[in-house]
């Protein structure tokens, strides 16, 4: 684990950023406090499942309509 004061790390973010995401843990502090960690997000790799559920549970699209269609129905409707 590297510590890196803020302006280091936003003179050298490039290469800090590579290190990173080469697995190194790279720690930002500002005046010594409020520290920021890089690392690497863990990615993980989605199932068919996982697919199908979120395609069966999305919104569909709503069918063009006119605004004289709209005022029909919605006085046929008692709006």
């Amino acid at each position: 684990m590297a510590y890196y004061t803020l302006e280091d790390a936003t003179a050298h973010f490039p290469e800090l950023l590579a290190r990173a995401c080469a697995g190194e843990e790279i720690i930002i502090t500002r005046l010594g406090e409020d520290p920021i960690q890089l690392k690497p997000v863990e990615s993980r790799s989605v199932t068919k499942e996982e697919i199908e559920r979120l395609r069966a549970n999305r919104v569909k699209p709503l069918k063009p309509f006119d605004s004289t269609s709209l005022i029909r129905r919605m006085r046929d409707e008692g709006l």
